[in-house]
């Protein structure tokens, strides 16, 4: 892994020797939302910690567009801003289209090490590519941490229940199961963290993870919780990504979340196989769900897609499924619409055996990850159909049951992951 050098900046004011709080801003060619995103920042840390010293930490990845110049100019406490460059390599870019920052793993590591050298008690990192920031936001983010003494906050974003799907069917129930925690957002994007935390995650060796890659939310997430740090999440509102250009197809953004999770999940292994069932982890704030407004979405034609997997992908499927699993995939294809349903078990187990897959390495990764994205549809289809009529809470009901049913399917990935071929013929 490189080394990041944060002596050399773009722009550093009197030579800043120590700090209480540590705010790190990533940014990548965010010209359109850096400006509002500083002095957000810098407008929280004065109204909410005032009696603290505090500094903004702009992390860029050698943007093009005049983003480093607008932070500057938007900074309202020049004095307490440091501007660094962290290294983006051209690995980064070809992989970055879900995540906003590329290289986002070297963003987060430069404002850890500037956090290090101003001795800082509290660090928070956050993307620039975000609209309608306000400085409430930083004040719930770090105050967990600064004030009541937690290592590792998240926040909890409170969605219409149509959004977030990925991360409500797969990640958090996975990340819930396997670590023990409910930690709703595991890959938020923006965390808060303790000196000591950081100081773990520093001490890493450099082979632990690739560090520099842009899977860094889902190491961060399983260090905090394997290292028996103490954790929190935050409500927050639901926040506006600015998008530089249209999302990539739902089978790369599958690609690109769950890569890195299932890497930690093999990498953890030891750890998640000795934990049974969850527990709930604090939560600050008051939180409520958006209201709630019509949303078009084309079941009929997420089912279609998943009984043509169904039809194209079956030789993939026999390498990654049991028999038992093909054949309630089978049965599911045959149902008309209005009875189309994927069981949670089924679901849950579904996500186990593509977590074993790419263990075991059955085919190209990626290819693997690619093929999960029909039968993800199939899902994603069926709990549309439960929640349509639904509010938003009970929307958030219906993911609490899903939950608890990959919690109760553990014993089959432990028993998979054991032994590979108990499930075969």
């Amino acid at each position: 892994m490189a080394e990041v050098d944060i002596e050399n900046a773009p722009w550093e004011p009197a030579a800043i020797e120590s700090a209480d709080i540590v705010v790190g801003v990533l940014s990548f060619n965010s010209a359109e939302t850096i400006g509002p995103v500083v002095a957000a920042v810098q407008s929280g840390l004065s109204s909410y910690f005032s009696g603290n010293r505090s500094v903004l930490v702009h992390a860029d990845g050698g943007s093009k567009d005049g983003t480093q110049e607008l932070a500057v100019q938007s900074a309202l406490d020049k004095d307490s801003f440091l501007q660094v460059t962290y290294p983006v390599y051209p690995v980064h870019k070809l992989s970055s289209g879900y995540y906003p920052i590329p290289g986002r793993g070297n963003a987060v590591r430069t404002v850890f090490e500037a956090a290090g050298k101003v001795h800082a008690k509290t660090c928070a990192v956050l993307d620039a590519n975000v609209q309608g920031l306000k400085p409430e936001w930083i004040h719930a983010l770090v105050r967990p941490v600064f004030e009541e003494g937690f290592d590792f906050v998240s926040p909890y974003y409170l969605r219409h229940k149509y959004e977030g799907t990925i991360l409500n069917g797969i990640v958090y129930p996975l990340i819930r199961a396997l670590y023990g925690k409910r930690i709703h957002q595991p890959i938020g994007g923006d965390f808060a963290f303790s000196a000591a935390l950081i100081g773990h995650y520093l001490d890493q060796p450099e082979g632990d993870t690739d560090l520099a890659g842009n899977g860094i939310d889902a190491w961060l997430t399983t260090h905090a919780i394997s290292g028996g740090f103490r954790l929190a999440q935050v409500f927050c509102e639901s926040r506006v990504r600015h998008e530089h250009e249209p999302p990539p197809d739902v089978s790369t953004i599958l690609a690109q979340v769950l890569g890195p999770v299932f890497t930690e999940i093999n990498r953890t292994a030891p750890a998640w196989q000795r934990i049974r069932g969850s527990e709930a982890v604090p939560t600050f704030g008051l939180g409520s769900f958006p209201a709630e407004e019509p949303a078009r979405v084309d079941l009929h034609h997420m089912m279609e897609s998943f009984r043509l997997g169904y039809q194209s992908l079956q030789d993939v499927w026999r390498l990654v499924l049991p028999p038992a699993t093909l054949l309630e995939l089978k049965r599911m294809a045959s149902h008309p619409d209005e009875s189309f349903h994927f069981e949670d078990a089924a679901w849950a187990r579904t996500i186990y055996d593509f977590a074993l897959a790419y263990r075991l390495r059955l085919m190209d990764r990626d290819h693997l990850l690619r093929a999960l994205t029909p039968l993800y549809l199939g899902w994603l289809a069926s709990y549309l159909l439960e929640v349509r009529d639904s509010t938003a809470a009970e929307a958030q009901a219906r993911i609490e049951t899903l939950c608890r049913a990959y919690e109760a399917q553990k014993g089959y990935l432990i028993s998979r992951w054991r032994w590979p071929d108990r499930f075969n013929p």
